[in-house]
């Protein structure tokens, strides 16, 4: 009798022991099991690309364009320059919605090819992060710059895919 309650225990004793190993294997094996990303949301393009490009992009470039000039005229040297930081936001909120319309013209329904469209596109992204940078750093100088990138964005694309 004291054999079996002795062999009882054993037994009791090491399934115990293994329930606590599973225990410790399961939990360090769910932290390793990739937990499946959500799936992307579906988007549904509403606007045409020439819709965006003359409520988004052309304002955009435009607001960039004139945001830093120099005017010489017999009156004298006019400097035109975001003065404050309402100015500089503005700017940079404009860069930022040249920056996102590019993300738009290349999503399924409104990308014209997969090649220099998206090229192209990633360009025009490009320059709108140029002048954010630009406007983050208070900078005319690199303003006028990256407004050469939007330019020359704009003029490459328009080339090949403008449809008036």
């Amino acid at each position: 009798m004291l054999k079996t309650i002795h062999w009882l225990f054993i037994v009791g004793a090491a399934l115990f022991i293994f329930g606590i190993g599973f225990v410790v294997v399961g939990a360090r094996e769910a932290r390793r099991v990739p937990v499946p990303a959500a799936a992307a949301p579906t988007t549904t393009p509403v606007a045409t690309t020439k819709q965006i490009m003359s409520a988004i992009v052309a304002p955009a470039a435009d607001a960039i364009f004139s945001a830093v000039s120099t005017t010489v005229s017999e009156k004298g040297i006019v400097e035109v320059a975001p003065q404050n930081d309402e100015e500089w936001a503005a700017l940079g909120a404009k860069a930022a919605a040249l920056a996102e319309a590019g993300n738009l013209i290349v999503i399924d329904g409104r990308a014209v090819d997969q090649g220099d469209w998206v090229t192209m596109s990633r360009a025009m992204i490009d320059a709108g992060r140029q002048t954010l940078k630009a406007v983050e750093a208070k900078s005319t100088e690199s303003v006028l710059t990256a407004g050469e990138a939007v330019n020359t964005s704009c003029d490459n694309c328009h080339e090949r895919y403008r449809r008036d």
